[in-house]
Formats: C-alpha cells, structure tokens, sequence
C-alpha cells in the first residue's frame, strides 16, 4: 500500500522511513509511466493515503532525515504537482503508525508525541 505517513519523519524507525522514501517514488513513477497511473493515485487519494501537493515537499524532508542518519540518497525527485489530490490525517496516521511499530512508538513517546 503507498501510503504518506506525513508525521515528522524524525519519529520514524528505519524501516518506516525508508519505506515512505520508496513510495513517493513509485507514486511518481506510476503518474509518470502508467496510463492507468492517475486512477492509481486517485484511489490512495480518496483513501486519505496520500496528498499529491505534498509529494516533493515530503520526499525531500524524508531525504534530509534519511541523510541525517547517515544513509546516502542517490534517488533524486523532481515533481510538480498539477493534481491537487488527497489528504493525509496526521493524528490518525501517528496512532496507526504507534499501534504497528515498536520502534516508531519509542521515538513518539521518548518525543512526547503520544
């Protein structure tokens, strides 16, 4: 599932981070090599998985994150939105994200986030 976490990816596990980092590409990849690529991303946009406005501004804060701890970034984005598509929940995306990973938990609570 691509999924925008969008919660300060600080709080975020390896794993998570990663995973995210991923995902923005493919949604990108998918707009860009699909014909089907836009109905794609509409369906995670109506789901309230993704917010096509925030794609670059996300990619690159993940990429400051991912770079921070010490993890080279050789996947550049350049994306520039003419959708306008989805919304994330912030709050919900925090307790989903508690309720699944140990690790993310810890670096919520430790921060005070939950």
């Amino acid at each position: 599932m691509t999924r925008m976490w969008g919660i300060n990816p600080k709080l975020m596990c390896d794993q998570h981070l990663l995973g995210e980092h991923s995902e923005m590409h493919q949604e990108v990849g998918t707009l860009r090599n699909h014909a089907h690529g836009r109905k794609v991303v509409e369906g995670h946009a109506e789901e309230n998985q993704i917010d096509t406005s925030l794609i670059q501004e996300r990619h690159d804060d993940l990429v400051e994150e991912l770079e921070r701890r010490g993890f080279e970034h050789d996947s550049p984005m350049d994306y520039r939105d003419k959708l306008d598509l989805g919304e994330i929940n912030i709050e919900k995306n925090i307790k989903e994200l508690a309720e699944r990973c140990e690790e993310c938990r810890e670096r919520m609570t430790d921060s005070n986030v939950i």
